[in-house]
């Protein structure tokens, strides 16, 4: 590192560079999914698999196992111990509601094109701002003008006569959207109370436990189980460690850098899933779609607009 450079630009830039690289690995694993959805495998039996490989990867990432204990001696077991006492309802709900918010995703994902199915997901931050409303921290003007943006964006997306997305995936996109909105509205709640690597574990283990009862849906491409054949373990495999690698990067990309300055780049899924999912096979999507996953790019950065320039501001008073 240069002179001139100092500790809090090489934070920040490293936050960047991880909240992007988890994009990426977050738009594979969706990829993956999507794929074995082509296989025959189910919506739930992804989750399943793509929770437990994702399990594994993190133990193996945080050392835990007792094999990686003098690779990674410095971490600490166990990591489920919370802080101080309390905050397992607000876990729980987390966990539970983030994994509905998974299992509803995978279904659009294994029916939708993949840019559209992400692009529902990704508009929970709308709902945040909704959900707001009924908090003491209520959000200003400009924010609730750019969160109205956002949600004429999902009405582009999910209405039938702008878009040829059927109406049960809109109104599952819709649902799954506000259920990652209040498990995303849990997360502060939960800092004082238990590390990020707790909460990613718990996160794994409920989506595990949603994945085996969603099996027994007698939905079609939702529900059932197929013994997997040698390729799709190593899909569902592959498809739990990109998952774990982006949840681990963009947990250490909110640690480098602060949330207002890191959370616009999220949105580059959407793009990176639409070049994914082209390259499945998906057919690109026609103008109003387009048009309505373009203004929740624009409201999702917009929201984020009034803490990015108050982090920047609170940066540069430093230099």
């Amino acid at each position: 590192m240069s002179p001139k450079t100092s500790p809090q630009k090489t934070s920040l830039s490293a936050g960047i560079a991880l909240m992007l690289i988890a994009t990426i690995f977050f738009a594979m694993m969706n990829a993956l999914v999507k794929y074995l959805a082509e296989l025959g495998y189910s919506s739930m039996e992804n989750v399943f698999f793509r929770a437990f490989f994702m399990v594994v990867t993190l133990y193996c990432i945080l050392g835990l196992f007792p094999i990686l204990k003098p690779i990674m001696p410095r971490l600490k077991k166990p990591v489920f111990k919370p802080k101080k006492q309390g905050g397992f309802s607000a876990m729980l709900m987390r966990s539970l509601f983030g994994a509905v918010a998974v299992g509803i995703a995978y279904y659009n994902v294994a029916t939708i094109p993949l840019g559209i199915a992400v692009a529902f997901l990704q508009s929970s931050p709308i709902f945040v701002v909704f959900l707001s409303f009924f908090t003491r921290n209520k959000p200003g003007l400009f924010v609730s003008l750019a969160t109205l943006i956002g949600f004429l964006g999902v009405l582009f997306i999910a209405n039938p006569q702008t878009s040829n997305i059927p109406l049960i995936n809109a109104i599952l996109g819709i649902i799954g959207a506000i259920s990652a909105a209040i498990a995303f509205l849990t997360i502060p709640s939960l800092k004082s109370f238990y590390t990020p690597e707790a909460v990613s574990l718990w996160y794994g283990f409920s989506m595990c436990v949603v994945g085996v009862v969603g099996m027994m849906i007698p939905v079609e491409k939702m529900g059932g189980f197929s013994f997997p054949d040698t390729t799709a373990w190593i899909l569902f495999a592959l498809s739990g460690i990109t998952g774990a690698i982006g949840q681990y990067c963009m947990t250490k990309s909110y640690m480098f850098a602060p949330p207002g300055i890191v959370a616009p780049i999220a949105y580059m899924r959407i793009v990176w899933s639409l070049l994914f999912g082209i390259a499945l096979g998906d057919a690109l999507p026609d103008f109003f779609p387009s048009l309505g996953i373009f203004l929740i790019i624009v409201s999702g950065v917009l929201v984020a607009l009034p803490v990015f320039i108050r982090e920047y501001k609170k940066l540069a008073k430093t230099h």
